[in-house]
């Protein structure tokens, strides 16, 4: 499969956000070949199954007017299909995109990365009662002042249009701010996009488009470590604010690891 020349294998992402490293090595397993096979009704689907076959099966879709896959990337195709597959061979791809059925799970490796960042994190109940989020808190005793992030952890494809709404009226209060999720949260985000009511075919940009629209960056959690996979908008909101919020933050005490 053409993943593209001098592509960076780290910061190319597929099916949402799965990392083109981990799409490779991913091909590689026997029984996630198997489960895509399955998954896209080839009719040799089963034990040694091969990847050219996948790919003349992907090709087939991609040239097929009204399929779901119409003139999709084929390592789109791949990555959506994987993920689609993993009621066939559900431990493998479940460890492929970290998958994870707790939001608080997302908490500890965010909460170090903010503190990596030079902030202190502290809860948002805080500022907001809506959709529970962290916020990250710089003082003005840097020199490069202070600063305020929101971060929006989210496992539930629902609870990502839900932080949508709940988080644009606090966009102008911080800096900047952040959705943070697994890469299977994203993907599961662009299924249900694709099968939505009047949906033609995959977007693969579907996810990142709506986060451009809102200024909102992402962040996604791999295990333990943590990519930045869009940037957010900066803002600069009034001093005033910023120190109010700041004294509201400090006085509930930060998040400790």
């Amino acid at each position: 499969m053409n993943f593209g020349f001098f592509t960076d294998p780290d910061t190319t992402r597929f099916g949402g956000v799965l990392r083109l490293r981990l799409l490779k090595e991913a091909i590689k397993d026997q029984s996630i070949l198997q489960a895509v096979a399955a998954e896209l009704e080839l009719p040799e689907a089963g034990a040694g199954v091969k990847l050219a076959a996948i790919e003349r099966r992907i090709e087939e879709l991609r040239k097929t007017e009204g399929s779901l896959w119409f003139e999709v990337p084929a390592p789109e195709v791949l990555a959506a299909s994987i993920y689609k597959a993993r009621g066939r061979a559900s431990q493998a791809i479940e460890a492929l995109f970290r998958q994870t059925t707790q939001a608080q799970a997302l908490v500890a490796p965010l909460v170090e990365w903010i503190n990596l960042a030079g902030m202190v994190p502290y809860g948002g109940a805080a500022i907001s009662a809506g959709q529970p989020y962290i916020v990250g808190c710089r003082d003005g005793s840097f020199i490069s002042g202070e600063r305020l992030v929101g971060f929006a952890p989210v496992n539930d494809a629902l609870a990502v249009e839900r932080a949508f709404d709940e988080l644009r009226p606090l966009r102008e209060q911080m800096h900047a701010m952040y959705l943070v999720c697994t890469p299977a949260l994203a993907v599961e985000y662009l299924w249900a996009q694709a099968t939505a009511p009047g949906a033609r075919r995959w977007d693969a940009e579907a996810l990142h488009r709506k986060l451009q629209k809102l200024g909102l960056g992402l962040l996604v959690v791999e295990g333990e470590a943590i990519a930045q996979a869009v940037l957010p908008a900066e803002r600069r909101p009034p001093k005033a604010r910023l120190t109010e919020l700041a004294a509201k933050l400090q006085g509930q005490g930060p998040i400790r690891p």
